[in-house]
């Protein structure tokens, strides 16, 4: 869900996204997740095509995946099909070469955010200087005004380096008027 805010939000504020991968299930003893395999082949495509069509896989990927509850290799390689990139690219899923580079932008995620956090990770460029933060954590995305009202103040948060974490349960109440 944070993913469709930040599309609706970036062109609206002029920001570029770069899309990077980070793997909750990279270490799993009992082998690669698809999660872990998609990552692999989003990397692959990121090493053939650059950061262009990174964009439009994962939203492929998220759709399949989350919307669609179908989270095979095989929606993978659909995922690819759709987002008009070669099929092919889907071998990469078993290919272990991938997970260097995935652990390679979560390195670089925690060095701004810390090992201790989860997913999502937005981290934001000025110049020579970045801010990283987890989250937020939203369902349904949030949309309209509100979706920019809220890239503001989370840009705000994350540029202050004094705030580590904002939380509620995701039970919560909502707000009183």
């Amino acid at each position: 869900m944070t993913s469709r805010w930040v599309v609706e939000v970036a062109p609206l504020k002029g920001v570029a996204v770069r899309w990077r991968a980070y793997s909750l299930d990279i270490d799993k003893a009992d082998g690669p997740t698809t999660a872990q395999k998609a990552l692999r082949v989003v990397e692959a495509v990121w090493a053939e095509h650059g950061d262009e069509p990174i964009g439009r896989l994962y939203t492929e990927i998220g759709t399949r995946f989350h919307l669609r509850e179908d989270k095979s290799v095989d929606a993978v390689a659909d995922a690819l099909e759709a987002a008009g990139l070669d099929r092919g690219l889907v071998a990469a899923a078993d290919d272990e070469q991938w997970d260097k580079e995935i652990r390679g932008s979560m390195a670089e995620a925690i060095e701004l955010v810390g090992d201790d956090v989860g997913v999502p990770i937005l981290v934001f460029t000025d110049g020579d200087r970045a801010a990283g933060i987890s989250g937020p954590v939203m369902s349904p995305a949030v949309t309209g005004e509100a979706a920019l009202a809220l890239w503001d103040n989370v840009v705000g948060v994350a540029w202050n380096p004094q705030v580590f974490e904002l939380k509620r349960a995701r039970t919560s109440a909502k707000p009183r008027p």
